[in-house]
């Protein structure tokens, strides 16, 4: 009896590391790849007056990045910006925009 308790605390415990861990797109990695991509790189919009207007993405603009689903596949929702923003879904490994989407009207 108490090896089958025994044996019951231990699924539990590795139940718990295993949630806590998570699905592995957690990883520090995955948040330093978006950083390392998308830092620097420019998103176009049109002015008021139809003109193309470029906005380089820098360090202090990476207001939050958080778990999301593309496509029903594990994602990153990057939201990029203060007033001009925009939200970026990135794959699992922050290496690769897969969705653009412009928070502000021009």
């Amino acid at each position: 009896m108490r090896l089958i308790a025994l044996a019951g605390i231990c699924l539990m415990c590795i139940l718990i590391v295993a949630i806590i861990k998570g699905n592995g797109n957690d990883s520090g990695d995955s948040r330093k790849a978006i950083n390392e991509r998308l830092i620097g790189t420019n998103l176009t919009y049109y002015s008021i007056a139809g003109v193309p207007m470029n906005y380089t993405i820098g360090a202090d603009d990476i207001m939050s990045v958080e778990k999301a689903e593309y496509n029903g596949q594990p994602a990153w929702k990057v939201h990029v910006g203060q007033g001009i923003a925009w939200d970026l879904t990135m794959d699992a490994e922050g290496k690769q925009i897969l969705d653009t989407k412009q928070l502000f009207y021009t």
